[in-house]
């Protein structure tokens, strides 16, 4: 049976399981344990398998002397794509312009996130090998290491060839523990879905009714419309919708966890046998994406936050404050890696403590759908990082084509 049979079949049996089962402390306190087990289970091989793969990747792509070209590209498209959704947002929040949300009373201290002084340090441990031993929420030392590793291997192949073999062995058996999560990983979205479900269960969300619709517009017209139109034109003019139903399993896994890291799990999976994306292409994207990519969190904070600023004001929302939202959105996108489970509630909750001026505490009135946001945006980021990843192969004409028979 195919993975994403496996995973849908995990998440109708959750939504179902969420639905009817009695809403009491106990019974929610004992899913959030085995949700947060079983996503820590997903995530428990990611980041040697991150490791590994990117310093391969690397060394490969030095020898190949592509890695300019294929960086360059990613760093690219990450940034266009995050612009893109974050228009996309905003624009559909001043077209259909939503009714202003009534404002929460409440206190509440904001997510923090690791500021540029926090990350650098970070970055550059004292000890060179905590990059590896590190906290799980933050992958971007660890990213850095292996990219300096497998910068460094080709300087004089009698000595690194043992170290190639060896990361390359290694990350070929992380890859294969990984595929075994994967398989087995639809008995856990049977927990991860209906912990989702209840966790949206205990708020009354017609307020939020029409910001959910736009914001389910905005991911259908992304991901049935923008994207396969960008694949179909800039991909080689191919079926622009096969690679829809070759990222079905990450999708599920990103909407219903929220997780971009876990993620990361599915789309090294998928990626290889279904998109046909080789290693060395899918090792930086993936990676660079889960940490910098969050084009997708970018949009839901971009949008929710024009919808605060629309609540605590009777103004019109000025062209500066657009101005302002798309910039500064963009920017936060860029600073979400050590938050994987949390991005859209968080961009939203630093945008709001950014522009000051009494909306510190403004994300608070989207607390009861805070669920949805991150799930809607780390299900655009998912699908933002496979079809970049696709699109590279593509240009560099290194992607294999994969029958849709052949999908795992």
């Amino acid at each position: 049976m195919k993975i994403w049979i496996k995973l849908l079949i995990g998440c109708i049996l959750g939504v179902l399981l969420g639905i009817f089962l009695p809403e009491t402390q106990s019974s929610m306190e004992l899913f959030a344990f085995v949700n947060r087990l079983f996503i820590q289970i997903g995530r428990y091989v990611v980041f040697p398998l991150v490791f590994f793969a990117l310093t391969a990747g690397t060394y490969e792509l030095k020898r190949e002397k592509k890695i300019f070209r294929i960086y360059g590209r990613t760093i690219l498209y990450l940034l266009l794509a995050a612009a893109l959704l974050i228009i996309v947002g905003m624009v559909t929040v001043l077209l259909f312009s939503p009714e202003r949300i009534p404002i929460i009373v409440e206190q509440e201290s904001a997510i923090q996130i690791p500021g540029v002084k926090e990350t650098l340090l970070g970055l550059f441990p004292e000890n060179l090998f905590r990059a590896l031993v590190g906290p799980g929420s933050i992958m971007l030392p660890l990213i850095f290491f292996a990219f300096l590793l497998g910068l460094n291997l080709t300087f004089d192949l009698r000595i690194t060839s043992p170290v190639v073999q060896l990361a390359d062995s290694l990350n070929r058996i992380f890859y294969h523990i990984n595929s075994l999560l994967c398989e087995l990983f639809g008995l856990a979205m049977i927990v991860i879905s209906a912990y989702f479900v209840m966790t949206v269960r205990q708020y009354e969300l017609t307020l939020f009714k029409q910001m959910l619709i736009i914001i389910g517009i905005d991911s259908a017209l992304v991901i049935f419309a923008v994207y396969p139109l960008l694949l179909y034109f800039l991909g080689g003019r191919q079926n622009p919708y096969k690679w829809l139903y070759a990222v079905i399993a990450p999708a599920l896994t990103a909407f219903f966890s929220g997780d971009n890291y876990l993620s990361v799990v599915m789309l090294a999976k998928h990626g290889k046998e279904n998109l046909g994306v080789p290693r060395r292409v899918g090792s930086t994207v993936y990676p660079l994406f889960a940490v910098f990519g969050r084009a997708g969190t970018a949009l839901v904070a971009s949008a929710t936050f024009l919808l605060v600023l629309k609540s605590y004001s009777s103004l019109e929302i000025t062209f500066l404050q657009v101005l302002w939202t798309l910039l500064f959105s963009l920017l936060i996108s860029l600073t979400l890696g050590s938050v994987p489970g949390l991005g859209a509630y968080v961009a939203l909750s630093t945008l709001c403590a950014i522009y000051g001026r009494g909306l510190q505490e403004g994300y608070l009135i989207f607390r009861p759908i805070a669920a949805l946001l991150i799930s809607f945006g780390a299900l655009l980021d998912v699908l933002t990082s496979a079809f970049v990843s696709l699109l590279v192969a593509r240009h560099e004409q290194i992607a294999e084509e994969v029958d849709v028979y052949d999908y795992v």
